[in-house]
């Protein structure tokens, strides 16, 4: 599997380090994006719940 998956990188990746260099940071902007939205997500969540509690009088 993991020749694969190197193999695999070799043919996607592109040969010039400033197109590596850029593959890079969009990946990582995608998952800095992906995280922030978790978060967000489960303090919504935290937030929707602590509401309900106030309501039912808890």
């Amino acid at each position: 599997m993991v020749p694969g998956v190197i193999l695999l990188a070799q043919v996607v990746l592109p040969e010039d380090s400033e197109h590596k260099r850029d593959l890079l940071m969009a990946v990582l902007r995608y998952l800095d994006r992906r995280s922030v939205r978790k978060v967000e997500q489960i303090n919504a969540a935290a937030l929707r719940k602590k509401r309900r509690g106030q309501r039912r009088g808890t």
